[in-house]
């Protein structure tokens, strides 16, 4: 098999000594491309076959498979190798539930230490998605990824947890990766916008209960989203992501 990934940037291949930092390289190229669904769900992921397409040596790629293993973007097939996780409804709900429990707790905790920085850190967060909410569909796909995901991380980054905010960022990639693979996210729905503002609103009066259960009910909407599109004709989900898209289907 030869993996086709079209717009990946190219890097020459390097001896086997390489450093920790091609291990790096090589562990964000393909979480991003995992994430994206550019590597879809059941794709096998040789190691002859993405030295390759990456243009990386065989020892970083080792590795990168490794840590993405751990993050459950990647699955151990015994003496097999590795492959991109298939998906799931059962999966997905399941990551939802952990998602909205985790990302929950740092929320409260967040609010509880967060300090006139961490305010002015997320009131800037949110202005720049809503930017990129206005524009529609003249905004890149990834450009509101970035800035939504931003978002998120920036409510909870006050926590003063390392081990929750580490978990939040897994389950942020593995709920992501199901988000983009669903056919049904790029369908119109209630404008996401408001439901962003009203969590802004209630972390800054500091309205705990208020904020956690909004970040819950948002979470449970978008999963309710990714479901229908799972649940979608097999030719419908085959449809080719666009590049940019209304920002009311998020």
């Amino acid at each position: 098999m030869t993996l086709d990934l079209g717009r990946s940037e190219m890097v020459s291949p390097s001896a086997e000594t390489e450093s920790p930092t091609l291990a790096h390289e090589a562990f964000e190229r393909l979480r991003a491309d995992i994430i994206s669904s550019r590597l879809a769900p059941g794709t096998k992921l040789r190691l002859h076959d993405l030295r390759d397409a990456y243009g990386l040596g065989l020892s970083p790629l080792r590795e990168a498979l490794s840590r993405l293993s751990e993050n459950r973007l990647v699955e151990a097939t015994g003496q097999r190798g590795f492959r991109v996780p298939e998906a799931s409804v059962q999966d997905i709900m399941d990551i939802a539930m952990v998602r909205k429990e985790v990302e929950g707790f740092a929320l409260r905790l967040s609010i509880r230490h967060g300090d006139d920085s961490w305010e002015a850190e997320l009131v800037a967060a949110r202005h720049k998605l809503a930017l990129v909410e206005r524009a529609g569909r003249d905004v890149a796909e990834d450009l509101w990824e970035t800035r939504h995901r931003d978002f998120h991380y920036t409510l909870v980054s006050a926590c003063q947890s390392p081990c929750l905010l580490h978990l939040q960022r897994i389950l942020s990639d593995q709920f992501d990766r199901y988000r983009r693979l669903s056919a049904q996210s790029h369908s119109p729905n209630a404008p996401r916008s408001l439901i962003h503002k009203e969590i802004l609103e209630a972390a800054l009066a500091r309205d705990a209960d208020r904020a956690v259960n909004l970040l819950g009910d948002h979470i449970t909407e978008a999963t309710k989203l990714i479901v229908a599109g799972l649940s979608a004709p097999q030719e419908l989900r085959k449809k080719p992501v666009r590049k940019s898209r209304k920002a009311s289907s998020r």
